[in-house]
């Protein structure tokens, strides 16, 4: 009777981890992109070095190079995903010799990134220079609007996030 409670106990525990490790594995299930989303990136200091500049590659149903900047100052980059049918992304580390995106261009990049729908900001994890898919996904919060709530497409849903008065 012992012996058969432990190898009962020993089943439930074993089908309880493997139940725990699939749900582990499960990747995010990848929504495409049709233009107007915003996607942000904060890149280590490896990627800073040298005045480098960034763009994005992405690719799907054909491809799209975008440039992006920092227009708040706040060292996280963001770019306007084109119109199209786009079901992967690349952020890249490009020369800052030259405003022309493309691979000859690229000094460092991610792997083939997806994006979630939600997530919507890449960041380069410390000491990484290509970096494959080695990268932290989360949703971009402005920093004006930290303290304030965020509607689902990640805007700050109070008047003044933009610089408006609360």
């Amino acid at each position: 009777m012992k012996r058969t409670r432990k190898l009962i106990l020993a089943l439930v525990v074993v089908m309880s981890l493997l139940m725990a490790m699939a749900v582990a594995v499960i990747p995010a299930s990848a929504q495409t992109m049709t233009g107007g989303e915003t996607l942000y990136l904060k890149p280590n200091s490896n990627w800073t070095q040298a005045n480098a500049r960034f763009a994005i590659y992405v690719y799907g149903s054909g491809n799209a190079w975008v440039s992006m900047s920092d227009p708040d100052g706040d060292g996280i980059y963001e770019a306007t995903v084109p119109a199209g049918s786009w079901t992967n992304v690349i952020f890249c580390r490009m020369n800052p010799g030259t405003t022309a995106n493309n691979w000859n261009n690229k000094w460092n990049q991610t792997g083939d990134l997806v994006y979630d729908g939600i997530k919507n900001q890449c960041t380069i994890k410390d000491g990484q220079w290509d970096c494959g898919t080695n990268v932290t996904w989360s949703t971009y919060i402005p920093p004006a609007c930290t303290n304030h709530n965020l509607g689902p497409n990640g805007k700050c849903t109070n008047q003044g996030c933009d610089g408006g008065h609360y």
